[in-house]
């Protein structure tokens, strides 16, 4: 039988599978202090350069595009996409946290994952999850639907029905603290999905946990060390009852974008980003004053293990 000190040894050698291989100890401790890896704009690999543009789309880029057409979509692309790796990919490579930001089309009813332009329909993703928590029964994942553009309250109305066509009685309903809900009592109930929806749409849902429970303070510039300042800071204070999602993420504005036009948000923003978050997080500590939900951009980067780093990171709960 695995002792609790080889479960500790072994905390993120195991990606696939870390949460249901975490020491009983850890099982048993509240999800919102545990430390969980997540993507930002997890979606977003699933636009291409010849998608067209989304309603979140800055008004400038469609100024730009009503003049240079489809020329502008290319240097869209290039600054739209901020994950190469599928969800299933990411998933198996221990990313329980999926930030998704959604937007319809004139003339049908069907929702789109969006970040500048168009990727995927919804539910060919959420499929995606549904069938990776099929053969993984230890694992939860938590579902953060952040923005929704261009939508009525039918459109609304449709995405819960998707959402609970997939997960169904799997779904944690919501409560007022967080502090019950541990991976044990997660498996014990049968739940594997935690929906966040940021929208009053929502409001009285049973399923769908509102943006209070889970703040996701957003650093909003280009500079590194401005970003781990505003980190630190929103980290110092977060509430002990609920969950929290910290964004090492590089955000570029239009003056920024216009400097560097020709090259992209992965190479501008994400390179310099996750090369330094890394020595960042591996000072931090999971718990009630710490960290727990960590998203960023291209979380497959080579040479940036961040999914390991953040995972790894609870091993200091067992001290």
């Amino acid at each position: 039988m695995i002792n609790e000190k080889s479960r500790e040894a072994a905390i993120g050698d195991d990606l696939e599978n870390w949460m249901s291989l975490l020491p009983e100890t850890l099982q048993h401790m509240p999800l919102i202090y545990l430390a969980i890896p997540g993507s930002h704009d997890s979606a977003s690999y699933s636009i291409t350069p010849s998608s067209s543009l989304s309603p979140d789309a800055l008004p400038f880029v469609r100024r730009l595009a009503k003049v240079f057409g489809p020329l502008v979509k290319h240097f869209v692309f290039n600054w739209s996409v901020t994950q190469h790796a599928s969800i299933k990919e990411q998933l198996y490579g221990g990313v329980r946290y999926l930030d998704l930001r959604l937007g319809t089309k004139t003339g049908n009813k069907n929702i789109y994952f969006v970040h500048g332009q168009y990727g995927m329909e919804v539910g060919k993703i959420l499929q995606e999850v549904d069938a990776f928590l099929a053969d993984h029964e230890g694992e939860i994942i938590v579902l953060d639907f952040q923005h929704f553009y261009s939508f009525t309250k039918e459109s609304h109305t449709y995405l819960m029905t998707i959402i609970d066509s997939h997960f169904g009685n799997r779904m944690c309903p919501v409560s007022r603290t967080l502090t019950h809900v541990t991976l044990s009592w997660m498996k014990e109930k049968g739940y594997q999905v935690i929906v966040i929806y940021r929208d009053e749409a929502a409001a009285g849902v049973p399923v769908c946990w509102p943006p209070s429970r889970w703040p996701t303070p957003w650093p909003e510039t280009t500079s590194v060390s401005t970003m781990i300042a505003f980190l630190e800071e929103k980290l110092a204070f977060r509430p002990m009852d609920a969950g929290f999602v910290t964004q090492c993420v590089l955000t570029p504005d239009v003056k920024f974008f216009l400097k560097h036009c020709f090259s992209s948000l992965e190479r501008k923003c994400a390179e310099p980003c996750n090369h330094a978050i890394i020595p960042w997080l591996q000072k931090q500590k999971p718990g009630s004053k710490g960290i727990n939900i960590v998203i960023n951009d291209f979380i497959k980067m080579r040479d940036v293990p961040f999914c390991k780093t953040v995972i790894q990171l609870n091993a200091n709960l067992l001290h």
